[in-house]
């Protein structure tokens, strides 16, 4: 990766003058003017726009630069993984993974993974759906668990590992109960009722607001949170209703729970980079994932 060339033209952007980033970089002013050119005859697309002595980005300098500051921003983290690695004499394998789909993960795979692999350290990061596919398509972890509504991705190799739902979470004792119980779940009837919704981004949030879209209504959304478990304990106060998993639902937790017509169903899947190669530890603890929770 040519980093000197992306440095130099996130320098022209701030500096926003070739003598300034030119100073700034500890080249000659026309060395760094040759190299501005050299990239847009490449590119045939002009990134700088002069207006009142100030070079300016035009709209393909302001996707550049974006995508510079990206892929330097990789290849930082990658070089400081690489020196972490070194001195801790330790690999390490990155997960991402929202917790709340697999609770039991910390008791089912970490205990037999540190044990036939005490010298790899597995990190695990918690983020959503969002994140996760940012991670791995950015090279900066291995391996995902996340939610998913269809298992084919153009980059991402999905492996299922589990299917479940979003379930609507009242608290006990809301009105609503017994009617929901007795005729379904009607979204309409709880227009005034305040929503904890997920945080903005997720999948599970991109499902939610087209359950609303179907019932016709814009939801008074109390917050938006990321820590599922924490959704489940404001249900449980009384503070609003929640879209939750089926497998987050426990018994005498506080909240009534109800399925959605039709269902809101989507897949737990096990992701990896397609381009991975998957061999050694990588290899086993997908098959420690598999064995523990994939679907016969």
């Amino acid at each position: 990766m040519n980093t000197r060339l992306l440095e130099t033209i996130i320098a022209i952007s701030e500096e926003k003058s070739l003598s300034r980033a030119a100073d700034r970089l500890l080249v000659t002013q026309p060395a760094l003017s040759q190299q501005v050119k050299k990239l847009e005859r490449e590119l045939d697309a002009r990134l700088f726009r002069r207006e009142k002595n100030q070079l300016l980005l035009t709209d393909a300098g302001r996707i550049y630069v974006n995508g510079a500051r990206s892929a330097l921003n990789i290849y930082y983290r990658a070089l400081e993984e690489i020196e972490r690695q070194r001195v801790s004499g330790r690999r390490q394998i990155i997960l991402v993974m929202n917790g709340s789909l697999l609770p039991d993960f910390s008791t089912r795979i970490l205990p037999s993974f540190a044990e036939t692999h005490p010298g790899v350290f597995l990190n695990v990061i918690n983020g959503n759906a969002s994140v996760a596919k940012d991670y791995l398509t950015g090279g900066m972890a291995e391996l995902a668990v996340m939610a998913a509504g269809e298992l084919t991705h153009s980059i991402l190799e999905y492996l299922p590992l589990r299917d479940d739902e979003l379930l609507l979470s009242l608290p006990q004792g809301h009105p609503l109960i017994r009617l929901f119980r007795k005729s379904g779940v009607r979204l309409e009837e709880l227009a005034d009722q305040p929503f904890i919704l997920n945080r903005n981004g997720s999948y599970f949030q991109t499902h939610e607001r087209r359950l609303f879209a179907a019932a016709r209504f814009t939801p008074k959304v109390l917050c938006e949170i990321s820590d599922l478990a924490a959704a489940r304990h404001m249900v449980a106060e009384g503070k609003g209703a929640a879209f939750l998993p089926r497998s987050l639902a426990e018994p005498e937790d506080g909240c009534a729970y109800f399925s959605l017509t039709p269902p809101a169903c989507f897949h737990v899947v096990l992701a990896y980079h397609k381009s991975t190669v998957l061999a050694g530890a990588m290899r086993e603890l997908i098959f420690l994932f598999l064995n523990a929770y994939g679907e016969t």
